[in-house]
């Protein structure tokens, strides 16, 4: 068992997978990241049928970071590979390429937050490994290659 923000975790943690939203860079630029997060919840019940939002974490344009789907809920992210894992999700990423860098789709700020946001869930459930969505499915999200992009943070 793990501690999460103050919650007691249960489900056993064997991986992060990174995710986008693949929305446009100013997408409800002008809203609070809790607005976008409600929209995406929105998307995923209404139009795909899961039973709350997809993804765990959620990191918005300027950095902010906010809660998805409860950490001891398996989340609805990555075909086959949803339980164990923890999925983050980046606001943005509208038309990005599997070899695209993080810069060409993200900010400073988003990269600077799932830097830290990597180090708090490895303090929580240990050095788990990390991916993209793009290693387990044929897709461009995240944007960008994950091992690639550690390795250039130092990760």
């Amino acid at each position: 068992m793990a501690v999460w923000h103050g919650q007691t975790i249960t489900r056993p943690i064997t991986g992060i997978i990174i995710h986008c939203t693949a929305t446009r860079p100013v997408w409800m630029a002008s809203r609070p990241l809790s607005t976008q997060i409600s929209e995406v919840r929105r998307w995923h019940m209404r139009d795909r049928g899961f039973a709350d939002i997809g993804y765990h974490r959620l990191i918005g344009r300027k950095g902010e970071r906010g809660d998805g789907r409860p950490m001891n809920k398996v989340g609805a992210h990555t075909i086959m590979h949803n339980v164990g894992t923890i999925g983050v999700s980046l606001i943005g990423g509208f038309d990005s390429a599997a070899t695209d860098t993080f810069l060409e789709n993200f900010t400073d700020d988003q990269e600077s937050s799932l830097v830290m946001e990597i180090h708090e869930l490895w303090g929580a459930f240990g050095k788990v490994p990390v991916s993209g969505h793009n290693d387990w499915a044929p897709k461009a999200c995240p944007g960008f290659k994950v091992a690639a992009w550690m390795k250039t943070v130092g990760l």
